[in-house]
């Protein structure tokens, strides 16, 4: 068995959970959801199945030192800066230079950085399934099986197949469905959300962007002589921002066959907006949920948050409340994913 090494992509902005999530502090440096950040919870139900020396986080400069900070066991060679963010097929082919550089015949697990997981071990588990069902694929995703119509997550279209125990062929990547369209992948059995956790061969992954992605190829060309020492971090400034930003969806996993499936059935979440926290954290009697110091008064169905200040809330419902930094956000649950437009208005 080749070895395995994990790619936890740390580089997003978390703009749907201002005010706790900024620039200098993003949502997966953020204890959301217990004592551990979201990326520290990654880690920790990674580890027993890929050791600390192979797990490496994609970072951009301004978090490495918080990063470090937060994950002490990681070696520091292990974190791999991005000078600027290019989206997911740029995070994932440079950090399989980094690979390729250690173990040419090692094998990458790509992994988001800020995934709410109830059962890690059938996590684990899951991820063993999708080792054992590479041999003959391209590469395995790990699809989950919808419980509602959502319309906020891409989709997998997969063929059933012939033993239950077998992996899913994939038919094809599917863009956010509308309602309607959602309600009939739910009722078919056959269609997954895309979780964003793959899994294939680094030279495999290597190989489809010169295939599928000449331009992204060509920078990666470029930037291979230059991994691995310091002297040469400010060549690789000047290169990285000239390589193509798409995702690997795009880049990559709608244009190539092979590909095999593994239903997930862990309890998953990727925590996009405040109102996901109602999926991942108990409720009390009232149907809110209340993170820190808070008083509430006949008030349903909220979320409220306090980083220093106390909440009180008096008359309300399915509203979130949040105050963090000084800040203080007020907005109905169901404006949540929409909060990227509010962050844009205080930008100018």
């Amino acid at each position: 068995m080749a070895n395995l090494y994990a790619v936890i992509m740390a580089g997003g902005r978390g703009e749907r959970f201002w005010p706790l999530s900024m620039d200098t502090l993003p949502k997966p440096f953020i204890p959301l959801l217990g004592k551990n950040s979201l990326i520290q919870d990654t880690v920790g139900r990674i580890q027993p199945l890929v050791p600390p020396d192979s797990i490496f986080i994609s970072i951009g400069a301004t978090h490495l030192e918080t990063a470090r900070q937060q994950l002490p066991g990681i070696p520091a060679d292990n974190f791999i800066v991005e000078p600027v963010g290019r989206d997911t097929s740029a995070c994932l082919g440079f950090c399989a230079l980094h690979i390729e550089k250690r173990d040419r015949d090692g094998l990458m697990l790509a992994l988001p950085a800020d995934h709410f997981i109830r059962d890690a071990e059938a996590y684990r588990s899951t991820l063993r399934t999708g080792m054992d069902n590479l041999e003959d694929a391209t590469g395995v995703v790990f699809g989950i099986q919808p419980d509602r119509p959502e319309t906020g997550y891409g989709y997998i279209h997969a063929e059933r197949p012939l033993s239950p125990a077998d992996a899913w062929p994939v038919v094809r990547f599917i863009e956010k469905p509308d309602a309607p369209t959602a309600a009939q992948y739910l009722d078919a059995g056959n269609y997954f959300w895309n979780s964003g956790m793959f899994l294939w061969r680094n030279r495999t992954l290597l190989e489809l962007i010169r295939e599928h992605m000449p331009e992204l190829d060509a920078g990666l060309c470029k930037l291979r002589p230059l991994i691995g020492r310091e002297e040469n971090d400010r060549k690789i400034a000047e290169i990285f921002p000239e390589l193509p930003r798409i995702s690997i969806d795009f880049g990559i996993m709608e244009k190539i066959s092979g590909l095999r499936l593994i239903p997930a059935r862990f309890g998953w979440d990727d925590i996009g907006t405040w109102a996901a926290l109602e999926r991942a954290l108990p409720a009390d009697a009232d149907g809110n949920i209340c993170r820190g110091s808070h008083a509430t008064l006949e008030t349903n169905n909220c979320i409220l948050y306090a980083q220093n200040a106390t909440v009180a809330t008096f008359g309300v419902t399915d509203l979130i409340v949040v105050e963090a930094y000084g800040k203080v956000l007020v907005c109905p649950k169901n404006r949540a994913s929409d909060l990227k437009m509010l962050v844009k208005e205080l930008g100018k």
